[in-house]
């Protein structure tokens, strides 16, 4: 009698285990969600320094502000750069605000080319990485990662499609 009672206890207690366990997986597991967009942006401030060691080696620290066309979102981008002859690595932050006022941050680094047409004009491309750091409203408690890829269109203006995932910290 006493085996059969242990043998209950010990099925039960291994039954909770198992459901608690497969409890704890489904809230880990993270349904992600992917969004997506195209953005275009002015550069609002520049600061250029001209380095000397290597022809049109500069460092640069500006800002830029815009609209997402797909969802309506407006953004501010803050960034620096080190490049020669317009290529290198850009790193930055962009604070966009959606429609109903809610924020995310977002920290990013891009690669630069600048290649020359063959009627000699500079045609610019970038492509790069981002990621949340930080929201508020429905931003807040959201991981997110993506790709963008884009280019300049006009001596200040630019354009860039971007994609990524989402989910919510549990």
């Amino acid at each position: 009698m006493q085996v059969l009672k242990s043998k209950r206890l010990m099925l039960l207690i291994i039954s909770l285990a198992s459901i608690f366990a497969l409890g704890l997986t489904s809230s880990l597991a993270q349904e992600k969600t992917k969004f997506a967009g195209k953005r275009y942006g002015v550069m609002t401030k520049t600061e250029v320094i001209e380095l000397d060691d290597t022809e049109g080696h500069i460092l640069s620290l500006g800002e830029s502000k815009g609209i997402d066309v797909t969802t309506g979102d407006q953004f501010v981008s803050s960034g620096f750069s080190d490049s020669v002859m317009g290529n290198g690595t850009h790193w930055g932050y962009s604070k966009t605000i959606d429609k109903d006022g809610d924020v995310a941050f977002s920290p990013f680094k891009m690669q630069v080319t600048t290649t020359l047409s063959p009627q000699g004009k500079p045609i610019t491309t970038f492509q790069g990485t981002f990621s949340f750091s930080k929201g508020t409203g429905k931003w807040e408690n959201v991981q997110a990662s993506g790709t963008f890829k884009g280019r300049m269109i006009g001596p200040e203006t630019y354009m860039y499609d971007w994609e990524g995932e989402y989910s919510t910290k549990k």
